[in-house]
């Protein structure tokens, strides 16, 4: 998604407003030389007329949409070759003697046909205008002159129909300086960038026609007139792309659909800072760091057995607290967990830095002994979307780990997109917002397994009915729920959200854990860890094999043990169980140790379509011991020497990037759109530890279409956090009518809820906003959100008191016209310190386009 495009200011040249903000498109070309081989080829898109995804794998894809007339969405695809040569061995798409071109640009659309009255499908007929801009750069310099086409600039039409059979190609040239229309035809054929494009109906797919254009990108036009985008030094090109159906008799209207994907009046081919800026260039990385630790911590009545290491929960915190996200284990002792989360929060509030959100257990009641939980605590700098604990089946371990309900932790963690400076209103102001972007996120899972031996027995028969649960417990989270698994049912003390949530099966996932299997480091070969073998293989977490988009494209990693092999002048130095004692000396001996744990990678779903995200090469790995500041002796030079390990367990440190291969949708006013809104989560900010508030709301409200529609949830649902998952939503399911947003629907649509906790007395009414005294008690306790379908903005508002209260903002949350396609969140807590009745409240909203005729 772009979040902040390039706001291109003409001053004087243009008329204020007349021009769009132009965005980039980051594509890096494929180039023979440094991703092909014989061995290894390339897939590349061919202009036959069938747009197969994964053939544009070293691209990106895009929607289109059409946001005068509505109608179904279309796809964009975009691919381009570098100006290296390839062999007919080093790129084949697979079909014989079909060998790549280069210094290409690679165009495919699938574009929706229409029905009829009897819902068949019919021909289409249209226009495909292509609009390309040679000297970007000075386009982005603001060059005068440059925001219109001049001579080295191309616009290439397409006049295509179905119906009659007949596809129509013209090229025509910027016509500035002189000129008065924009565009005037070649003086010659020679002048022409060549292009091949190929228009079909395929079987395979009837809903769609496919159009795929190829265009060369280093054309060789005479001196002064050079366009080569490719062999330039500024490797950058606009590009504009618009079709334009032919109306037809049929029953649906089909929508048209334009690149870039936003809003607003078409630029019409003649302002050129309105088109796509494509830089040919790496794609942007999205960074995340990961660090997985077990720190050995015994509780103090198991006398019998000795802690992992010399290290308290003050020595562990002060590891921890500049971490991104930590996963850490053996902190068994839920009052030992509740410290260590305070005392890492401590350590960043004196280094100005936010708090640490988590996933931990910290009841300690009378119902759930203190050994009957994970030992797990999972930390992170980042907001957690959503989140739940799950515990390993009764009886799935061997010995003393029967003693310890061990299992695994799951965080749905944003991205540092999520909450990346947006562009709001008249879109001319970037404004940070206070919402989340729900789309742009990861899932981490957290855990422990059991412990013995490694070789077959008791105890590895019951680490892998452990991993296939992790397996099926993973899945379901990434396919967004609901949480459901005869085979291997969830625990009474399990927790996790209620109903469904956006899928994540379309990106990578991440499991950090002390696996308890032995592993190879560095270049060791899977020989001789026939266990390691089994874990990552199909039989059990089933994340060994390569995916369709993993034989496709050449740019991602298809890494998936991340900490195999460590930076650094020894790559076998990745042992991480380091005894129960040992010394700084520890540090040259890694390479000799055993690994046990782990930073793994769930691939994306392994489908022929492209996933949303994809792991970047260039991850790095450390495998860091820690040593105690209190111990050791001093050297001569003043160095502390002999210090002992704080734990038993080295820390492994993963650093990945993520990059966006697939954008979404943005919101579309001509559509037909559901509108739900959601509480995701409760937490009592009155209860550090323990048990536990008794949840409930009589109300969580929408108002559409001049409707209200209210929905209670009395079920009592008990702990300090809870996600109940209350709703409210249009369409279908309501016991009354709440009709969808109609296209084109431009009025407001309100939302609030109420969180109380049942009391034997009087019931509590939560305080869940910033704001306080209000003259009605909704409005003191309770946030409201009013949703503005004109500019797809969301704000959280003054109240409902008043009529206008409904349109007074208090905070911007995010604009869906720039994306958010998975919905936003945004929390509140309440500041009711005369009762200290307070909730931290996560609310969630989401704004589906629904396809229309």
């Amino acid at each position: 998604m772009q979040r902040v495009p390039l706001l291109l200011a003409l001053a004087s040249l243009i008329p204020t407003g007349a021009l769009a903000a132009s965005s980039v498109t980051k594509l890096l070309p494929q180039d023979a030389q440094l991703h092909c081989s014989p061995a290894s080829p390339c897939v590349q898109p061919t202009a036959d007329g069938v747009v197969v995804p994964l053939e544009y794998a070293d691209g990106k894809k895009f929607p289109l949409q059409d946001f005068v007339n509505g109608g179904p969405n279309g796809d964009l695809f975009l691919s381009v070759s570098d100006n290296a040569s390839y062999t007919a061995d080093e790129c084949n798409v697979g079909k014989p003697q079909n060998p790549c071109h280069s210094q290409s640009l690679f165009i495919g659309m699938r574009l929706p046909r229409p029905r009829n009255a009897s819902g068949n499908f019919v021909g289409l007929e249209g226009t495909v205008n292509v609009w390309l801009d040679a000297k970007r750069n000075e386009t982005l310099q603001q060059v005068p002159g440059a925001y219109v086409p001049r001579g080295e600039d191309r616009r290439i039409t397409l006049s295509y129909s179905t119906v009659k059979g007949y596809q129509d190609i013209v090229q025509s040239k910027g016509d500035f300086p002189g000129g008065t229309n924009g565009w005037s035809p070649l003086a010659t054929p020679s002048e022409a960038w060549p292009t091949t494009v190929k228009v079909s109906s395929p079987a395979s797919d009837p809903a769609h026609v496919h159009i795929e254009f190829e265009i060369h990108l280093a054309p060789g036009l005479p001196a002064g007139g050079a366009s080569e985008p490719l062999d330039a030094m500024v490797r950058k090109l606009g590009l504009g792309i618009e079709h334009t159906p032919t109306p037809t008799t049929s029953a649906q209207t089909v929508g048209g659909g334009r690149f870039p994907n936003f809003l607003g009046p078409s630029a019409g081919g003649t302002l050129t800072g309105a088109w796509e800026t494509l830089e040919f260039a790496s794609p942007t990385p999205i960074p995340l760091s990961f660090t997985m630790w077990n720190v050995g911590q015994m509780p103090s009545v198991t006398f019998w057995v000795d802690d992992g290491g010399s290290g308290e929960i003050d020595t562990v915190a002060m590891r921890l607290f500049n971490k991104e996200v930590a996963c850490v284990s053996e902190v068994w002792m839920a009052h030992e967990r509740g410290e260590l989360i305070e005392k890492v929060n401590f350590l960043r509030s004196l280094a100005n830095m936010p708090p640490m959100q988590y996933v931990a257990e910290l009841n300690d009641n009378v119902l759930q002994p203190p050994m009957f939980n994970t030992g797990l605590v999972l930390l992170s700098s980042r907001q957690i979307l959503d989140s739940g604990v799950h515990h390993f089946p009764f009886g799935m371990c061997t010995d003393e780990d029967c003693l310890q309900a061990k299992g695994v932790l799951w965080a749905r963690i944003a991205t540092p997109a999520a909450t990346a400076p947006v562009i709001v209103d008249d879109h001319d102001v970037p404004t940070v917002a206070a919402g989340t972007d729900y789309a742009e996120f990861v899932d981490v899972f957290c855990t422990h397994v059991n412990a013995g031996d490694n070789t077959s027995g008791p105890d590895t028969t019951a680490r892998e009915n452990q991993f296939s649960d992790i397996k099926a417990y993973v899945q379901q989270v990434r396919q967004g729920g609901p949480l459901t698994d005869p085979f291997f049912p969830y625990d009474v003390h399990d927790s996790f959200p209620q109903g469904t949530w956006p899928s994540g099966l379309d990106r990578p996932a991440f499991l950090l854990g002390d696996l308890n299997t032995l592993g190879p480091k560095g270049t060791e070969t899977d020989v001789g860890f026939a266990h390691y073998a089994d874990m990552v293989g199909p039989g059990l977490l089933d994340i060994s094999k390569r995916t369709e988009f993993d034989k496709a494209n050449t740019q991602f990693s298809e890494q998936r043990d991340l900490a195999r092999a460590v930076s650094g002048p020894d790559p076998m130095a990745a042992g991480t169980w380091l005894s129960n004692v040992c010394s700084d000396n520890v540090v040259n001996e890694l390479n000799t140790k055993k690994r046990l744990d782990y930073v793994l990678v769930f691939p994306a779903g392994d489908t022929l379509d492209f996933p949303t995200f994809a792991l970047l090469n260039g991850s790095t790995a450390s495998v860091n011991p820690q040593f105690d500041p209190t111990s050791g002796s001093e050297d001569s030079q003043g160095n502390l020497v002999q210090q002992q390990c704080l734990s038993d367990h080295a820390m492994v440190d993963v650093t990945v990037q993520l990059a966006r291969v697939k954008e979404v949708a943005k919101y579309n006013p001509m559509k037909k759109h559901r509108i739900e809104y959601a509480v995701k989560q409760v937490t009592d900010l009155e209860t550090a530890s323990g048990c536990c508030a008794d949840w409930f709301t009589p109300r969580v409200l929408m108002t559409a279409n001049g409707i209200t529609q209210v929905n209670a949830f009395p079920n009592i649902l008990e702990n300090q956090t809870i996600y109940p998952n209350w709703l409210v939503h249009t369409g279908p399911g309501n016991l009354i009518p709440f009709p969808d947003l109609a296209a084109g629907f431009s009025g407001t649509v309100n939302m609030t809820s109420s969180v109380w906790e049942w009391d034997a007395g009087p019931n509590d009414h939560y305080d869940a906003t910033p704001e306080s005294s209000a003259i009605l008690e909704a409005d003191d306790k309770d946030a409201h959100f009013t949703f503005f379908a004109n500019s797809g903005v969301l704000r959280r508002v003054k109240g409902e008191l008043l009529a206008i209260d409904w349109l007074t903002g208090v905070q911007l949350l995010g604009s869906f016209m720039d994306g958010y396609e998975d919905g936003i969140t945004v929390e509140t807590a309440g500041q009711d310190t005369a009762t200290g009745n307070n909730a931290r409240v996560r609310h969630y909203f989401n704004v589906k386009e629904l396809e229309s005729p």
